[in-house]
C-alpha cells in the first residue's frame, strides 16, 4: 500500500472551526451518480422545487438503467413516496455544473436554494447542540473522499480530542489535530488553539 492508499486519519474540530473551512467544490454531494447511489436526497416535494428553477425541475429522481449495479444513470418521474423522509431518492441536481479537473459548481449559488444544500456537513439543524450533548459526531462523510470534511468528527470544545499532544485514540488508532489541513493549521488562533500550531508528526 503507497501512502497515498493509505486511509486518511480522522480529524477532530469544534464546529466553529469546522465551519470555518471553505466548500473545495467537489460537488460529490450534488449528484447521487458520483457516489454510486450512497448519497440521495429525502423528502423530495412533488414539485421538485420547481420554483426556484424559473419552472423546470430543480431535484430529478434518478435510477439505474436495466444494467444493475453496472447500468448507467438516468432521469425518472417522481412518484409518490420521494416525499416522504424514510424514502431514500437517488437524484441529480440540474443546477449542478461538472467542471473539466472534476469538481463542479452550483449553478444558483447565489440564489435561493433548498435548505438542505447549505446545511450539509456542519450547518444542520440541532447539530450545536448534538456535538454538546455527545461529546464527539461524525460527520456524514464517508461517501465523499474528496470533500473538505472527509473523516472529520465535530466535538465539544472540552473534548481530549483537541489536545494538541495527547490526541484521541479511536479504531484508527492515534489522531490528533496534526492531521489538520495546512489551511486550518494557518488559522489555528481562530479555532481556539493556544501556542504555536503542532508540527507534523514522522512516524
Amino acid at each position: 500500500m503507497s501512502l497515498d492508499d493509505a486511509p486518511r486519519p480522522r480529524r477532530y474540530l469544534t464546529l466553529e472551526a469546522a465551519r470555518a473551512l471553505d466548500c473545495n467544490g467537489c460537488g460529490d454531494c450534488c449528484d447521487s451518480s458520483r457516489t454510486d447511489g450512497f448519497w440521495t436526497w429525502g423528502a423530495l416535494p412533488r414539485d421538485q422545487y420547481r420554483p426556484l428553477m424559473d419552472g423546470g425541475p430543480l431535484i430529478i429522481p434518478v435510477a439505474r438503467s436495466e444494467g444493475g449495479w453496472d447500468g448507467a444513470w438516468g432521469d425518472r418521474d417522481w412518484r409518490p413516496g420521494d416525499d416522504s423522509d424514510a424514502t431514500p431518492t437517488p437524484f441529480r441536481c440540474s443546477a449542478f455544473r461538472p467542471q473539466p479537473d472534476g469538481r463542479g459548481l452550483c449553478g444558483i449559488h447565489d440564489r435561493e436554494r433548498p435548505s438542505k444544500c447549505g446545511e450539509f456537513p456542519v450547518h444542520m439543524v440541532g447539530q450545536d447542540d448534538d456535538v454538546e450533548a455527545r461529546g464527539v459526531m461524525h460527520l456524514e462523510t464517508s461517501a465523499f473522499p474528496r470533500c473538505t470534511w472527509f473523516r472529520m468528527d465535530a466535538v465539544a470544545a472540552a473534548h481530549p480530542a483537541l489536545h494538541p499532544q495527547r490526541g484521541c485514540v479511536d479504531s484508527d488508532g492515534y489522531v490528533a489535530l496534526h492531521a489538520l489541513p495546512p489551511s486550518m493549521l494557518a488559522a489555528w488562533p481562530r479555532s481556539g488553539g493556544t501556542g504555536r500550531p503542532p508540527a507534523a508528526r514522522r512516524d
